[in-house]
């Protein structure tokens, strides 16, 4: 491996450990500790979604301020962003009622979507051209990555008799000692190109690409919210039901970005993007029609093996869009996935008040995925390259 590419991998790995801890731990450790929170607690699956939420409102406002960090600052916001989330994960298991722990969610929302915005910057702009797009996945892989970390240190937990403040703390723990493996980040470089040679961004595709963002933001958060909780609800009998199918979500998300990226080198990003939240919608809505442990382990392989997926080929799409504006761009599609995110769990939680089953929801999350594939048909004529 020459220099140069060795370089960039180490830098695709450090944006991938970034993840780990934004994302992987930062939000979606949320989602296997859940199911305990729930037992241990005065916390419900309806309070449980309104949490999530609370989260997901957090994660738009640190797009929209990630959207105003001058390039010059960007280091500066990621790094303090990171700070912030492995904090908040420590205070997690500090607390036992609503308010503190939404408050520690809040701000988790708000650092992860700046390290998803930033850091993807940062990390996107330090490698190569020519290697951007394959060593990209490596860095979107560490979603995949993080969640595999915090299902496999909630099931130990578990089985050493735990609680759910042990997983907060170990995951942590793990956050904090991968701060050091990111120093290889560079700041951005100083752009210096005249404005009339930039590549003008294409705001009518840019605005199909957000709608359609918008929606699978929606879609997909039913399932990273309340997939065990519905794992445990369906398979009361089975004590490792939630893990299960938790763990397949991750394990499935780290190959995704790769066996998707491949696919979009052939068939073209958009259709590989249409394709992913079609198959996502499949995967969404498994326990629906599928109740059990096949709907659930079917669910979490289809949606591990595509949410990622998605937020990879739509940042990439995003980013050719407006390549001289690439803040902008990832700062509104994370925004309006955001807005999708905060919908989502609401509607979700509201459905099941009603109705006293997750079916409803995950049939609607679902119609919304199919919704978001709709909506890249305009694209047909845009080139990514």
């Amino acid at each position: 491996m020459a220099p140069q590419e060795h370089n960039a991998f180490r830098i695709a790995l450090a944006g991938a450990f970034s993840l780990v801890i934004a994302l992987g731990i930062g939000r979606f450790l949320f989602t296997p500790a859940l199911p305990d929170m729930i037992a241990d607690t005065s916390l419900t699956a309806v309070t449980g979604g309104y949490l999530a939420a609370v989260n997901y409102g957090g994660y738009f406002l640190g797009a929209i301020l990630a959207m105003t960090v001058p390039a010059h600052r960007a280091r500066t916001a990621f790094w303090l962003a990171l700070w912030v989330s492995v904090i908040t994960s420590l205070l997690m298991g500090l607390t036992h009622t609503f308010t503190p722990w939404a408050i520690n969610r809040f701000l988790a929302g708000i650092a992860s979507a700046i390290i998803m915005v930033n850091g993807s910057a940062l990390v996107l702009g330090a490698l190569p051209n020519h290697l951007r797009a394959r060593l990209g996945n490596i860095h979107y892989a560490g979603i995949g990555l993080g969640i595999s970390i915090a299902a496999l240190t909630v099931a130990l937990i578990e089985g050493l008799a735990g609680s759910y403040p042990a997983m907060w703390f170990a995951c942590g723990i793990v956050a904090l000692l991968l701060m050091v493996f990111l120093r290889v980040i560079p700041a951005l470089p100083h752009a210096r190109e005249n404005a009339h040679t930039r590549v003008p961004v294409n705001r009518k595709a840019l605005t199909f690409l957000i709608a359609s963002y918008t929606l699978a933001g929606f879609g997909y958060i039913t399932s990273t919210t309340y997939l065990p909780v519905i794992a445990r609800q369906q398979l009361p009998g089975l004590d490792n039901a939630a893990f299960y199918t938790w763990l397949a979500v991750g394990l499935a998300a780290i190959p995704a970005n790769l066996l998707w990226g491949k696919l979009a080198s052939r068939a073209g990003e958009r259709n590989a993007l249409m394709m992913a939240l079609v198959v996502q919608a499949m995967g969404v809505s498994a326990p629906a029609w599928l109740p059990g442990l096949s709907g659930l382990v079917i669910s979490g392989i289809l949606v591990g093996g595509t949410f990622t997926a998605v937020v990879a080929l739509s940042m990439y799409c995003g980013r050719q869009l407006a390549p001289h504006a690439a803040s902008m761009a990832l700062g509104a599609l994370t925004a309006c996935y955001g807005v999708g995110q905060i919908v989502g769990p609401v509607v979700t939680a509201n459905l099941l008040e009603t109705s006293g089953s997750f079916a409803p929801g995950l049939i609607g999350a679902a119609a919304a995925l199919v919704g978001a594939a709709v909506l890249l048909l305009p694209l047909a004529r845009v080139r990514f390259q």
